[in-house]
């Protein structure tokens, strides 16, 4: 390369893939050299994942665990200000109870529960909610992968329901513990005790008819609302979630523009982000 004339043009090209880089030097009139570098790709070896999956995995979990620890405290506070419990640490306790919250949940339809028993069975439905699709999207993905683990969870929320209906069990505690009374969780990579979260939220209703029924002060309209929510299946502490990011904290997660350096980055999937795309594509064609 070094005996090529200093003033002839040269293009470089590169071919750059996920395990080699390409490489070719060409002058007008003929290819100066060529190569290839070639490296390990970045994934594991036996399952060919991404290195970054288990990372990425380790945190998405650690949020899912901070976000509901952060719900559950704030139901133990609101339980102790509703008069059901003494202390918010009260679920906290290594106390062995001599009825599971399962048996609890079940014979509060049937019976005035006590103000610890309450406590336990509106603790037990709003920490294991059951399974909710996030997105129509997300149930026609599951719908198109049978064989994927979404579904599997589709076609244990059918089973699950459908064993509710041909048995007339009234909920799903009472349906859990007729179908499986030796284990009511399901184990890693199982879903035949898969409970929807509208199952369970009908269930919570029907408890809370149930105690106002048998004169529980502890079932009131207001703390049903309150751990319930409105109906939209998005506020209480049954349905809440983390809220989407907006404002200022939303604006900490863009990049700034390499050129301007003032103005922010556009998302992939904006209009603007979509119309340099094209005007960059059109603009390659008539050159």
């Amino acid at each position: 390369m070094n005996s090529i004339n200093s003033s002839e043009h040269r293009i470089i090209g590169l071919d750059i893939g996920i395990a080699s880089v390409g490489w070719a030097v060409i002058t007008p009139s003929r290819i100066v050299n060529l190569g290839v570098r070639a490296f390990d790709k970045a994934e594991t070896d036996k399952e060919g994942e991404s290195l970054n999956l288990k990372r990425r995995s380790a945190r998405l979990m650690r949020h899912r665990l901070f976000n509901r620890q952060w719900r559950l405290t704030k139901l133990a506070r609101h339980l102790k200000k509703e008069g059901l419990i003494n202390q918010a640490n009260f679920f906290k306790s290594l106390t062995v109870f001599e009825k599971s919250a399962w048996q609890l949940r079940v014979e509060g339809l049937d019976r005035l529960l006590t103000s610890q028993e309450w406590a336990r069975v509106i603790y037990h439905l709003c920490k294991h909610r059951g399974f909710h699709w996030i997105s129509k999207a997300e149930r026609v993905k599951a719908e198109n992968d049978k064989d994927g683990e979404g579904g599997k969870v589709k076609q244990g929320l059918a089973n699950t329901s459908l064993l509710m209906k041909e048995k007339t069990y009234r909920t799903a505690a009472e349906m859990v513990l007729g179908e499986f009374p030796e284990a009511q969780r399901n184990k890693q990579g199982e879903y035949t005790k898969a409970l929807s979260r509208e199952l369970l939220s009908d269930e919570l209703s029907q408890l809370f008819n149930a105690q106002r029924s048998f004169g529980n002060g502890h079932a009131s309209n207001d703390l049903e609302m309150a751990v319930l929510g409105n109906g939209n299946r998005k506020n209480g502490f049954f349905w809440q979630q983390k809220p989407a990011l907006s404002g200022e904290k939303l604006l900490k997660m863009l990049g700034h523009c390499t050129f301007e350096k003032s103005a922010y980055r556009a998302p992939k999937e904006s209009y603007s982000a979509e119309r340099h795309v094209w005007m960059t594509k059109l603009n390659n064609l008539l050159s």
